[in-house]
């Protein structure tokens, strides 16, 4: 993922190599992330700072059209939107260089409990999204023009589970018509969730009533789970709407009705679909650039196609409590060129020797396995 090392950050592998340890790869939004940078030292180095950072990133294409001159010309907006920066100093070299050696600096990060969760790539076409967690290493050293990003490391994040309420009921009248014009009835229907967020492995219920006061024969409720996501780049958007499961219940005669007048409600399951990157369902998410939501979609279907039938669109959160399958979702940019940064390297197996009481600088570790600290 992303370009080459600039030719500063080549010069440091030199004299030095940089690596990332991380406790984990999977964290639940409002959780510690703790880890430490792995810095090499063969030959004394100057530098005057190491820094770790943790940032999250949505990157968005939108695929958009203009015409002039009667041609239709075909564009794709970018947009790298950045969610999360945080940076913490684990190693300061007042001196300007740093010896030769082995150290450990450990850092922590304490992720918002807003996060969103990570995102695969995901889309179609030119309209793509995705959403990325990476702990770096920035490294200061006189001359350079700027800090420089010189490692990183991919993380999942799993946001937090929203607040599980049980909605209010939402009903919906409408006068049904013969060829246009001609009285024909009315046909009522009300529906409702269960509760207004599931969980992976839950099976969702909508509870409905339908009372046919119409002389038009009502063939079957049909319910489904649609997926609406909305993304947005540099002013431009689009939305794509897909079906992820639908069932259809029983219909209901001429004068009938179910649910009314002290009968039960009738109830409608739906099974959710397997949530990966292969089935294309995603979990809700909300950011400025990415919208991922559901709803459910409650309609009766008649025979004539002229009838308009009632409808209700009820939404619903979908979430998890669960890491994703690996820690490997973050994608390379959905444009498919350079995002300008260092490739994503594998976290080294996390294995601290040092205390975390002092992050500000680098603390000499055994790697000889004699039990002695490097000098």
């Amino acid at each position: 993922m992303g370009a080459v090392a600039s030719s500063e950050v080549s010069s440091l592998q030199n004299y030095a190599s940089v690596q990332v340890a991380v406790e984990k790869t999977t964290y639940q939004a409002g959780e510690t992330v703790r880890g430490y940078v792995q810095l090499a030292v063969a030959q004394t180095t100057t530098m005057t700072s190491v820094t770790a950072s943790l940032a999250g990133t949505a990157r968005t294409t939108v695929h958009y059209t203009t015409h002039r001159n009667k041609k239709t010309r075909h564009h794709t907006a970018r947009e790298h939107r950045c969610l999360l920066q945080m940076e913490a100093a684990v190693a300061r070299f007042p001196s300007g260089s740093c010896d030769p050696g082995h150290f450990q600096c450990p850092f922590e990060f304490l992720l918002p409990t807003e996060c969103p969760s990570t995102l695969a790539r995901r889309g179609g076409g030119r309209n793509t999204a995705s959403l990325d967690y990476c702990v770096g290493v920035v490294v200061a050293r006189p001359g350079w023009t700027k800090r420089n990003l010189v490692h990183r490391v991919a993380i999942d994040v799993v946001a937090a589970p929203p607040p599980v309420v049980s909605p209010a009921r939402v009903d919906e009248t409408v006068r049904v018509t013969r060829c246009c014009c001609i009285d024909a009835g009315v046909m009522r229907l009300g529906a409702l969730m269960a509760q207004n967020a599931y969980q992976d492995g839950q099976n969702l219920e909508i509870h409905y009533a339908v009372a046919n006061n119409s002389s038009q024969l009502i063939v079957g409720v049909r319910c489904s789970l649609q997926q609406i996501l909305t993304v947005s780049a540099r002013g431009r958007s689009h939305r794509m709407i897909s079906e992820l499961a639908s069932v259809v219940m029983p219909g209901v005669h001429r004068g009938g009705s179910v649910g009314i007048k002290g009968t039960p409600l009738a109830t409608a399951p739906l099974w959710l679909p397997k949530f990966s990157p292969t089935t294309g369902a995603l979990f809700s998410r909300v950011t400025p650039t990415i919208i991922v939501s559901h709803r459910v979609v409650v309609q009766t279907k008649t025979k004539s196609d002229y009838v308009q039938d009632p409808f209700i669109k009820l939404p619903v959160t979908l979430y998890t409590l669960n890491p994703p399958p690996a820690a490997t979702l973050v994608a390379a940019p959905v444009d498919g060129g350079s995002d300008g940064l260092v490739p994503v390297a594998a976290p080294l197996p996390y294995a601290p020797q040092a205390s975390s009481a002092a992050p500000a600088r680098g603390v000499p570790v055994d790697t000889t396995g004699d039990g002695v600290a490097d000098s």
